[in-house]
């Protein structure tokens, strides 16, 4: 399982890697998208069960 700062890195490196290909006009993997969702409501959620406690 990752920490709450292993995930917002991922999460910077897929947006950064997002935009990279953006520049390059290349066609989005699909998956992709899905990840940075989940890595997005998975830092939601941390970050509400950690005001919870």
């Amino acid at each position: 399982m990752f920490t709450l700062i292993e995930k917002l890195y991922l999460l910077r490196l897929l947006k950064a890697q997002s935009r990279r290909r953006f520049f390059f006009f290349r066609k989005k993997d699909p998956s992709h998208d899905r990840l940075v969702e989940k890595l997005e409501q998975m830092i939601r959620n941390e970050q509400v069960n950690r005001e919870q406690l």
